[in-house]
């Protein structure tokens, strides 16, 4: 019986002209049900006039929007390989000595979701919201990419990222962003995510059982099963989250209302924010969005602001991007903004 051979693409240069190779590799047994899928590979390798340029760019434009510094700028070495997992994108990456910043000017400008992170070599050191985390390798950590983080590898490191949107995680978990920055390791479900993320390399993707998604369905359940049972609502937690939702109202339209400042508003951690909402089966990000859009929605059908421009109506409701306001609009609304607008004062 002849073995086909498929291809993945050995892509070099991180933007939009980067250059392709096809490299042939053997294609799974016909009982599998995955379909081929192409994988992209980056390394500094290909930029040795100037790696670590080559490598933030790369980072930026291809994994996610972060500030990264380096004590070996010189002679950086660095490599990122990524496939897609179904609803997940799995990275490897493999890199020198870094300091990699999350912050609210990279968070604002895209939307990745959250982060399953599996340290492979060397050590790092991660703060999200306010928690700092020591990471061993074959230990795995939760991040939001929501939320401004810090990683400190303070020497060349080896790890497995899984990117997970919101939509599809929050399928799993209520309230994800309550729950980071979480570290998983040890015995128990915990080991068993662990196991699991590790079994994932570039070659083992190529030669799986099942198809993709629910490899990546699986890994997610393992993740719900390490975080514990979800919270349950009560009525002390019902008059807390219409407390929250008050206070979220009243501050639509400033564009740094965060969980931080509300829960400090009210003297209570940020977890017991997170918690609040999750028990009536919502999120903080979710409510703060819903009333940010109707807002706008009525300031948009108000005949006196039909001067006023659709971008000073999204910033007024606490809208920074108006490409993120517009496409918000359109999922909750079916409608674009300004077609909503117009529609509203077409002549009868």
């Amino acid at each position: 019986m002849n073995r086909q051979r498929k291809t993945t693409g050995r892509c070099i240069g991180g933007g939009e002209g980067a250059a392709c190779h096809e490299v042939a590799r053997p294609a799974a047994a016909m009982g599998d049900r995955l379909q081929p899928v192409q994988a992209r590979h980056w390394s500094t390798d290909e930029a040795a006039d100037r790696p670590f340029s080559y490598w933030v760019d790369t980072v930026c434009d291809r994994f996610l929007e972060l500030d990264i510094d380096s004590p070996v700028r010189e002679h950086f070495h660095a490599r990122l390989d990524q496939t897609e997992l179904g609803p997940a994108t799995a990275s490897w990456l493999h890199a020198d000595a870094q300091r990699v910043r999350r912050t609210r000017a990279k968070i604002a400008r895209s939307h990745p979701g959250f982060l399953l992170m599996q340290l492979r070599a060397g050590r790092v050191q991660i703060r999200q919201a306010g928690h700092i985390a020591a990471l061993s390798p074959g230990e795995c950590i939760l991040l939001d990419g929501a939320q401004p983080y810090e990683v400190e590898c303070p020497e060349a490191t080896r790890s497995c990222v899984l990117q997970l949107s919101e939509d599809w995680l929050t399928g799993w978990v209520r309230s994800p962003e309550g729950l980071v920055p979480r570290r998983f390791g040890g015995m128990g479900w915990d080991g068993a995510l662990c196991a699991a993320v590790a079994s994932l390399d570039l070659d083992t993707c190529d030669r799986l059982a099942l198809p993709r998604g629910e490899v990546a369905g699986h890994i997610v359940a393992l993740l719900k099963l390490a975080l514990g049972p979800e919270p349950q609502d009560s009525a002390g937690g019902r008059r807390l989250r219409e407390r929250l939702l008050r206070t979220l109202y009243n501050g639509l339209s400033d564009p740094g209302l965060s969980p931080r400042a509300v829960a400090a508003e009210h003297r209570i951690s940020v977890r017991t924010l997170h918690y609040a909402f999750a028990a009536g089966g919502t999120t903080f990000i979710e409510e703060l969005v819903r009333m940010r859009l109707h807002q706008a929605r009525q300031l948009l059908a108000d005949p006196r602001l039909r001067q006023v421009p659709v971008i000073e109506i999204a910033a007024r409701c606490g809208f920074t991007d108006p490409t993120h306001f517009a496409r918000r609009f359109r999922r909750r609304f079916g409608i674009a903004p300004l077609a909503f607008r117009r529609a509203l004062i077409q002549p009868q």
